[in-house]
Order: structure tokens, then C-alpha cells, then sequence
């Protein structure tokens, strides 16, 4: 089955929720990818970009990321992409979003005016 843009929206809505309500110290996040720019093919995923307060390295963040993921969606699949570059969730019934985490720096420089959320005073 694929999901439709309404159901991509409502997961968006909840990923969204759980970075900025969870005490991850998330600093800034923006969607990317296909998806955002509305050139997406049905089976495409979402990418969502964000940055940590202190810039922590993807080995130190990714676990705890995942650990939050997981509690907050425990009957999907939450999984680090190759090499810890990325981390994944997949959704039951349709739905694969990417979750990216960058330097502020680097997120500013890329994503600086497609932002769906910034906080500089955490």
C-alpha cells in the first residue's frame, strides 16, 4: 500500500513532535528531500533534517535518538542507517522517513529559509 500525502503529513506531524518535545535539546529541523519540493515518486521516502544544541557527533546522538523513537513508536521499525550516517523509521502500514542530523552550522548554510522549526536560546 502506499501512503497517502495526507498520512505522510500526519506522521511528519507526529516525527516533528517527539524532536521537539522530548528533551533532545533540537536546535533546528526542516523537511528535504523529493517530498518537500513536491517531486516525489509515491514510494519516496521523507527526509527530515535537523540539528542538536552543542553540535554532538552522530555516534554520541544517534542511540539516544533511536531509544526516543522507539519508546515513542514502539510498533515501528527504527534503525541506524549504513555507516550511522542516518537513522530510519519505517511505518507498518506505509510511510519511510529519514531523520538527518547536521551541524547547526551546516544546517544553516543548507537549509537556512525551508525551516520548519529553530530555537537558538535552549
Amino acid at each position: 500500500m502506499v501512503p497517502s500525502e495526507d498520512r505522510y503529513h500526519r506522521l511528519w506531524r507526529s516525527i516533528y513532535n517527539v524532536l521537539t518535545h522530548q528533551g533532545l535539546k533540537i536546535s533546528r529541523v526542516a523537511k528535504a528531500g523529493s517530498r518537500a519540493k513536491q517531486q516525489y515518486r509515491p514510494d519516496s521516502d521523507m527526509d527530515i533534517i535537523f540539528a542538536v544544541v552543542g553540535d554532538p557527533s552522530k555516534r554520541e546522538f544517534y542511540p539516544k535518538l533511536i531509544k526516543v523513537m522507539n519508546d515513542n513508536f514502539r510498533t515501528e521499525h527504527v534503525y541506524p542507517g549504513d555507516s550511522y550516517n542516518v537513522v530510519h523509521i519505517d511505518f507498518i502500514r506505509g510511510g519511510k522517513f529519514v531523520l538527518v542530523l547536521l551541524t547547526e552550522k551546516e544546517f544553516d548554510n543548507q537549509h537556512g529559509q525551508n525551516i520548519e522549526y529553530r530555537r537558538d536560546n535552549l
